[in-house]
């Protein structure tokens, strides 16, 4: 059934507009023009508005206290690794006006796509949309970015071989249940650099009872201390 733009908009400002009542228009524009072409692009598997506002966005804006460095790390320009339809970095730009962010992916439509949503929400300034692999484009750039961001994109030890090769700074993981597994999974190649569990931050989200967490992973707190 097709629902109204105005409709569904309304209905994603239900969920999220009080999270960052100042910016949720934004928000809800940047899931609807999601929704409109997933039509015609492979993008996300949730596109109702209800889902895309609580599954997609308010996932996503759990980062807030930590990009905003109300709790452990401050941050101004971030990566965004494997973004797909700008979840979590463009979601989190929006809410962070102050925050540049790098949506980086590796599928060329889907990055043209991202440009031409950044410009309607008129965040070009703030927003660079990038289409490359990751291990190409960190290396003359891993020392400005002040973080790397991965939401859905794969297992812990797949990851971790995929990025910390190329970049030596934090890495803030969206994960669930299996994390712990993961984590035994990683064991060996955490150790071989160096790495450790910084922060592990569980979080909800509504009408959902599934365990969820924020991890920040980094070299730098061990390295330190064996100095």
């Amino acid at each position: 059934m097709e629902i109204s733009e105005q409709s569904f908009k309304e209905i994603f400002l239900a969920e999220v507009g009080e999270w960052v009542p100042e910016r949720a228009d934004l928000l809800a524009h940047h899931a609807w023009r999601v929704a409109e072409q997933n039509k015609v692009m492979n993008l996300t598997r949730i596109s109702d508005p209800k889902g895309m506002a609580i599954r997609h966005a308010l996932d996503s804006l759990s980062a807030l206290p930590i990009l905003s460095g109300t709790d452990e790390v401050g941050v101004q320009r971030v990566l965004d690794l494997g973004t797909g339809p700008g979840y979590p970095g463009l979601a989190l730009a929006i809410a962070m006006p102050e925050l540049e962010m790098v949506l980086l992916d590796s599928r060329q439509k889907k990055v043209k796509f991202l440009e031409e949503l950044v410009a309607d929400l008129g965040l070009s300034q703030q927003v660079r949309c990038v289409w490359s692999r990751f291990e190409d484009w960190i290396r003359p750039e891993r020392k400005s970015i002040n973080m790397v961001l991965a939401r859905a994109v794969g297992r812990l030890p797949r990851l971790l071989e995929w990025t910390t090769n190329n970049y030596f700074g934090p890495l803030l993981l969206w994960k669930g249940p299996a994390f712990d597994q993961e984590l035994i999974e990683a064991k060996s190649i955490m150790e071989q650099r160096k790495l450790s569990v910084v922060l592990d931050l569980p979080y909800e989200l509504p009408e959902d009872d599934v365990k969820r967490r924020l991890a920040l992973i980094d070299w730098k707190v061990e390295h330190e201390e064996q100095e």
